[in-house]
C-alpha cells in the first residue's frame, strides 16, 4: 500500500510519542489540574485550564517537528476534543484542536523570524520556546475565543494564556527532571 508523502515522511514511534504524550497531559488536566482547579480557584473560568499541560506538547512538538506536528498532534487532539465534548459535556468547537496547532505553529514561526533571523536573538532555547509558547498561546486564546463566541475576548485570551503558559512551563521543566532521573538510571546501571 502507497502512502501519500506527508504520511510517509513520518515515523511511527515520533506519532505514538507525540499521542501518548498529549493524551496523559490531557488526562492530567482533566483527571488530577482540573479538580484542584475548580476546589483552589473557583473564581477563575473552568472552561479554560490553570495550567494546561497539553500546550507544552504542542509546543514542543512544533519545535522538533515544524510543519509535520500537524499530522503528529491531529489524532490525539481530535481524540481527547471527542473525549471531552461527549464524555464530560464541555463545549468546545469541532475546529478548535486545528485551530490551537495552528496558533502554536503561527506563534512559533514569527518567533522565529523575530529572534533567530532578525538583530535580536534569544539563544536559549527553553527561553525561546517559552516566548515563542507565550505567542502561540495568544493566537490560542483569539482563535478559541472566536471560535466559541465568548463576548469577553480580552478577559477569556489572557486566560488561555496563564493556562497554557504555566502547563507548558510545567511540562519543561519535569522534562528535565525526568531527563536527569533516566541518565542517573542509566549511570548506575553501567
Amino acid at each position: 500500500m502507497k502512502y501519500p508523502k506527508i504520511i510517509a515522511d513520518l515515523e511511527i514511534g515520533d506519532f505514538l510519542i507525540v499521542s501518548i504524550a498529549y493524551i496523559v497531559s490531557y488526562t492530567l488536566v482533566g483527571g488530577f489540574i482540573y479538580p484542584l482547579h475548580v476546589i483552589l480557584v473557583p473564581e477563575f473560568p473552568t472552561e479554560i485550564s490553570l495550567l494546561f499541560l497539553p500546550h507544552g506538547v504542542r509546543m514542543l512538538t512544533v519545535h522538533h517537528f515544524g510543519w509535520r506536528s500537524i499530522p503528529l498532534l491531529l489524532p490525539a487532539s481530535y481524540l481527547m476534543w471527542f473525549i471531552s465534548v461527549f464524555g464530560f459535556n464541555i463545549s468546545m468547537h469541532p475546529f478548535g484542536p486545528v485551530a490551537s496547532i495552528a496558533a502554536c505553529g503561527l506563534g512559533y514561526g514569527l518567533m522565529t523570524l523575530m529572534f533567530r533571523t532578525g538583530s535580536f536573538r534569544i539563544n536559549r532555547e527553553w527561553q525561546f520556546l517559552i516566548v515563542a509558547g507565550a505567542l502561540g498561546s495568544f493566537f490560542n486564546g483569539v482563535s478559541n475565543s472566536f471560535l466559541n463566541a465568548t463576548a469577553q475576548l480580552t478577559t477569556d485570551t489572557f486566560y488561555y494564556m496563564v493556562g497554557d503558559v504555566l502547563g507548558q512551563s510545567v511540562l519543561m521543566l519535569l522534562g528535565v527532571y525526568v531527563l536527569k532521573f533516566v541518565r542517573n538510571l542509566k549511570g548506575r546501571a553501567q
